[in-house]
């Protein structure tokens, strides 16, 4: 990862962005000797023109750059390299004056302890911290006397507290300590505005009764109502939830292309990267995950699992998995990150036996479950799965042979009354069961 220099900066031969450390030739035809240190290539320099004025990290996020101000290359290093684990690009800017055209603009203004610009600031904003980068240890730190360090310390401190009130600091983070507080920072810019979605778990009782295909019209009730929905397959065996609403020939992210996520995922790339059908984001698996080896065989894990329901939740209002059956780590993981979970069983004896299963394993794990009693033309009565279970169905939904022709046919039907009424029923046990203070109540 490298920084890029603009147009205006006056050395454009430097070699690209190093840590400190690093030791590149000096290109530009300045003397390699002087007061000032280039900002590019780390190399000291007398010519302040040298200097270039706008940096920035080559990786894009759509133009949402935190700008910090300061000339200090340890401290430019530090929040680099801090701000690239977010995959998120830095401005950076030597003085008030270069930082002007980006002020207001910046979703966080960072301000080194090592420049001085009370009185230029360009007005006062929100989200304004100051960083400090302490500086290591020199060789004759230990022969120094600890009052004198003592003194020295505080003093400093007074000096970066008042520095700080100067220019209106909501903040003061110094390094590395305050690493964690300044990585969630940069990853609130990079999710931009923030959604608190939330995530519903549908799970089938058996195979065969309409599982993927109930978890889709949710998704698609939902969106009718104005959310941002998104769909997550959550099978890996299951052909791909792709195919169930004909897009499998749309471009756009699927399972096979975020094995290597771990950890936060911005919930902006994210959405920008799945294919939607409509209004509706549906991560799927591909065909491409089937044609494994037994040596690796097809596998979602867990940790990704939960990083792609955080960033779809911090991206949409409500994010709706397709589960499978199996009641593996990767189910108990969706099941943490769920508020709550439809159970949809089959009206025969197979279908409520699994069931049973299923409801004594969820106990404890996720809550509310709601069941949902799928119907078919000789199906035995809701009111015998119901005794068995001992839970009641909130709601029935019917048997439609169509819908299976027309996903055949890459088509997403439109739903008969019966089938949309029983989804926004579901729909609204699962947001008020979802609301704290229906909960409460």
């Amino acid at each position: 990862m490298v920084l890029s220099r603009s147009k205006k900066a006056a050395c454009a031969t430097c070699p690209p962005y190093r840590p400190l450390g690093h030791s590149p030739a000096h290109r530009c035809g300045f003397p390699s000797t002087g007061a000032s240190r280039h900002l590019v290539c780390g190399i000291r320099d007398q010519h302040s023109r040298c200097m270039s004025r706008n940096t920035h990290l080559a990786v894009s996020t759509n133009g949402r750059r935190p700008l910090l101000i300061s000339t200090s290359l340890a401290l430019i290093d530090r929040v680099v390299r801090l701000a690239s684990t977010a995959a998120l690009e830095v401005q950076v800017a030597p003085d008030a004056a270069s930082a002007m055209r980006y002020w207001l603009d910046a979703p966080l203004v960072m301000i080194g302890s090592d420049v001085s610009m009370g009185h230029d600031l360009p007005g006062k904003r929100a989200r304004v911290i100051v960083v400090h980068a302490q500086q290591e240890a020199g060789s004759d730190a230990d022969i120094r006397d600890p009052r004198d360090i003592r003194d020295g310390e505080m003093s400093r401190q007074r000096d970066m507290w008042r520095f700080a009130v100067e220019v209106g600091a909501e903040h003061v983070v110094e390094l590395p300590e305050g690493e964690r507080w300044l990585i969630e920072s940069f990853r609130a810019c990079a999710d931009g505005p923030v959604r608190d979605g939330r995530v519903t778990a549908v799970i089938g009782g058996t195979g065969g009764v309409g599982t993927s295909t109930f978890a889709v019209n949710l998704a698609v009730t939902a969106n009718r109502r104005g959310m941002r929905t998104l769909v997550v397959d959550a099978d890996a065996w299951g052909g791909g939830l792709d195919l169930v609403v004909g897009a499998e020939d749309v471009a756009g992210a699927r399972w096979c292309d975020l094995r290597q996520v771990s950890g936060h995922l911005p919930a902006g790339h994210l959405d920008a990267a799945l294919p939607r059908f409509g209004d509706v984001s549906v991560l799927s698996c591909s065909r491409a995950d089937l044609q494994q080896t037994a040596d690796a065989p097809v596998r979602i894990d867990p940790t990704t699992m939960t990083s792609v329901i955080s960033a779809g939740r911090r991206s949409h209002d409500h994010v709706f998995v397709d589960c499978s059956r199996c009641p593996d780590d990767l189910l108990t993981s969706i099941m943490a990150s769920s508020n709550a979970a439809v159970l949809l069983v089959g009206d025969h004896v197979r279908s409520t036996a699994a069931a049973a299963h299923r409801l004594s394993w969820l106990q404890g794990k996720v809550a509310p479950v709601a069941m949902v009693f799928a119907t078919s033309p000789r199906g035995i009565p809701r009111q015998d799965v119901e005794h068995a279970l001992g839970v009641e169905c909130v709601a029935d939904i019917p048997h439609v042979p169509s819908m299976t022709s027309r996903a055949d046919e890459g088509e997403l039907p439109a739903l008969p009354r019966a089938y949309a009424a029983s989804c926004d029923r579901i729909l609204d046990v699962v947001m008020e069961s979802n609301d704290p203070s229906a909960r409460a109540a």
